[in-house]
């Protein structure tokens, strides 16, 4: 099993550009799926409310608001109709110096080894906000600058670069002023322990969802009885082990539904569901529709 599988692998922008800007607002659920990834993350929730997953621990985050994600963190977001967010991803290295001086020393280099963390989550009421939400938006209005740029146009599109990761420091450089920064212990510690554990489990479920899943295989995973295993999954994930894996198995589905012309009864069968009526039962359940109605709806907005 590679513990590995629920990282995101997609590029974020590029080799030359390692940073990416991705924006949503839609009139239906959707659900971004628990995951981690090398790169930092900055999520500006914009509007409306969303329920988010950081780690072991559920967010009820009214808009305005914006989190700080770090590399390895895991991650969720449940999207509602209505409500409109955007997320910086960007590789940290990208803050780094050539050459060492105090900040790096101080700043740069705890951050990158993870000695040195952001504020988790920060809304209106905090001091530093107004400024970090300014350096947030004109970051992602040069991002869009820096993508209009035609591929010969190397002078505009590095020069969009260079300000955007002076307007990454502005916003490092605030969190320090305002005393934000959180120094942490030794990462070895219990909390990324557990991480870690359940980072093999999801993992394990997301592999191997097509199949039966046996709750004492996964309780092995992190050493633990099947009993206080569900204890354990429900109180850091949030729902229960068949819940979750249910969950996925929908999530799977749907993708099926979106990208293949299958029949409902092979898609069930592939996601893991041995009874049709109760697959057509739970996706009515987390999508609001019958599978044959989300596939029709699909169809239509296209």
């Amino acid at each position: 099993m590679d513990i590995h599988s629920l990282k995101e692998n997609a590029r974020h922008g590029t080799v030359s550009f390692p940073l990416a800007l991705y924006e949503w607002s839609g009139s239906a659920d959707w659900k971004v799926s628990l995951h981690w990834h090398d790169e930092m993350e900055f999520i500006y929730f914009k509007k409306g409310a969303f329920t988010a997953w950081f780690n072991t621990k559920e967010f009820v985050v009214h808009a305005p608001a914006i989190a700080c994600i770090h590399a390895g963190e895991l991650h969720s977001l449940l999207l509602s109709p209505g409500c409109i967010e955007s997320a910086v991803v960007f590789n940290l290295n990208i803050l780094s110096f050539e050459h060492y001086d105090a900040v790096q020393a101080k700043l740069i280099r705890p951050l990158m080894d993870g000695r040195l963390r952001l504020p988790l989550l920060i809304d209106r009421e905090d001091p530093v906000f107004p400024h970090i939400k300014d350096c947030y938006k004109r970051m992602e209005k040069k991002i869009k600058e820096m993508n209009k740029c035609d591929t010969g146009d190397e002078i505009a599109k590095n020069a969009a670069y260079l300000q955007i990761k002076s307007i990454l420091f502005e916003i490092l450089a605030s969190f320090y002023k305002h005393n934000c920064l959180i120094h942490t212990k030794n990462t070895n510690n219990e909390n990324e322990h557990q991480i870690e554990n359940l980072k093999k489990v999801i993992s394990y479920i997301n592999e191997n969802y097509a199949s039966p899943i046996r709750l004492n295989d996964l309780a092995l995973l992190v050493n633990l009885n099947a009993q206080y295993f569900c204890r354990y999954f429900k109180e850091n994930i949030g729902k229960t082990v068949t819940g979750y894996i249910n969950e996925i198995r929908i999530e799977k589905a749907a993708e099926a539904l979106a990208e293949t012309n299958k029949k409902i009864i092979t898609i069930a069968q592939d996601t893991g569901f041995e009874n049709t009526g109760y697959f057509i039962h739970r996706f009515k359940k987390e999508k609001g529709v019958t599978p044959s109605e989300y596939r029709k709806s699909l169809i239509k907005s296209k």
